[in-house]
């Protein structure tokens, strides 16, 4: 069976670790910043040192690309990203763009000849640093025009990226792959959980990304001299807010597993040590996997913040911040992962994404799925992020066997039509 070379991926890990490093042991590469683009440089030379074909499209994502003979053939996809949240962990993104890169080497190297083209790709911005998932969300036809005049940093901000890297707004909206040339999408990606470590299994077959919803909640009461006005007859704005955040998470556990829902933040007015709250705004998000259940847990935890309003005197209204639907994989390259895993002896079971990836956008014009390998103790998004280097090695090679399989499998299709 055929296999990575162990040392040459974990010694680019390292390498590519250097670039953007931080004091704590992470990584601070946001997308498109200096530290983004030398990564970016740094890949590319890695690929032409391969005799690999380097391209770059218009959104700045970057590939690495190892051609079959017939220049007309179809191409099989797999890669992640580069960009780094700020100071966060070095395997996050970066373990899915190299493996992906070595699959190509080791594949080239073993004189294999596949009837697809192989394509290592790095999308620019998956962690949304001025738009989420903006190259793969290019790449699959879905980034709008409204999410290039809204970006997360500011408009100033994002032109001077654009700028910076040497790209063109206008070219964005303009490079989408077409769906007839592609064969399917794999990503190889650290849980960034611990469900795989505390079972002891290697690999994660990911069969769905989970949908996320998003909400402003706002508590409406009365605001009061907090040293005159009785508690009981108090319209205590933060109170009913506070209530709704304890019951909300009961409710989802015992209700909506495995779904899980999130109050990351509080604003609180007037706000003062002496004056009850009158106004209490909480940002609400829940997640998971189907989206009819989504729609029953919007209904469930609205139904109770009218509950917790009433109890303590309040109005409540509800303001949507958007979502994502629910995306699942497709069953055929998810058997791939499984397959690949099992050839290797490796222990995988089934899991579905609580974190948002570029797969989801690239599902909507091809065959994907992705795969997980253990995070130490489930830490990410942090620079203590660590995957040990026998799970990067596995990760590496279930990716690179099910690219062999899902190729085989493609072309005994293709020939039986």
């Amino acid at each position: 069976m055929l296999t990575v070379n162990p040392s040459r991926l974990l010694d680019d890990l390292r390498e590519l670790s250097r670039i953007g490093a931080t004091p704590e042991g992470g990584v601070h590469r946001p997308a498109l910043s200096a530290t983004d683009l030398q990564a970016r440089d740094w890949f590319r030379a890695r690929a032409a040192a391969a005799g690999l074909i380097c391209r770059q499209d218009g959104a700045g994502n970057l590939s690495a690309v190892l051609p079959a003979a017939d220049p007309t053939a179809r191409t099989l996809l797999c890669g992640s990203h580069l960009d780094s949240v700020p100071y966060g962990g070095r395997f996050d993104g970066a373990l899915g763009a190299l493996a992906a890169l070595e699959a190509l080497r080791t594949i080239q190297e073993a004189g294999l000849q596949l009837p697809f083209h192989l394509e290592a790709i790095s999308f620019t911005d998956e962690e949304g640093t001025h738009i989420s998932l903006l190259g793969s969300r290019a790449a699959a036809g879905l980034l709008t025009e409204a999410d290039l005049e809204h970006p997360h940093s500011s408009p100033e901000a994002f032109a001077a990226a654009l700028e910076r890297a040497g790209l063109r707004r206008e070219e964005l909206l303009t490079v989408r792959r077409d769906p007839a040339s592609l064969v399917g999408y794999l990503e190889l990606h650290i849980e960034q959980g611990s469900r795989l470590q505390d079972a002891g299994l290697e690999i994660g077959a990911v069969t769905a990304i989970v949908g996320i919803r998003s909400f402003w909640l706002t508590f409406s009461g009365q605001a009061a001299h907090a040293g005159t006005t009785p508690l009981f007859a108090r319209r205590d704005a933060l109170r009913g807010a506070a209530s709704f955040v304890t019951r909300a998470a009961e409710i989802v556990s015992v209700d909506f597993p495995p779904g899980v829902a999130t109050c990351g933040q509080v604003e609180v007015a007037p706000g003062a040590f002496n004056i009850v709250p009158g106004r209490a705004r909480l940002a609400l998000e829940f997640r998971h996997p189907v989206a009819e259940t989504l729609d029953e847990m919007e209904a469930a935890l609205f139904a109770l913040a009218r509950e917790c309003a009433a109890v303590h005197g309040l109005e409540v209204a509800f303001a949507s911040v958007g979502g994502v639907e629910p995306a699942a994989f497709d069953p055929d390259v998810v058997a791939a992962i499984e397959a690949a895993a099992g050839a290797l002896g490796l222990r995988c079971t089934r899991l579905v994404s609580f974190a948002g990836h570029d797969a989801q956008a690239m599902r909507a014009i091809t065959p994907a799925a992705m795969l997980f390998v253990p995070s130490v103790d489930g830490l990410s998004h942090h620079p203590g992020e660590y995957t040990r280097d026998a799970d990067v090695i596995n990760g590496a090679n279930t990716l690179l066997n099910a690219l062999l399989i899902l190729a085989g499998r493609a072309w005994e299709q293709e020939r039986a039509h």
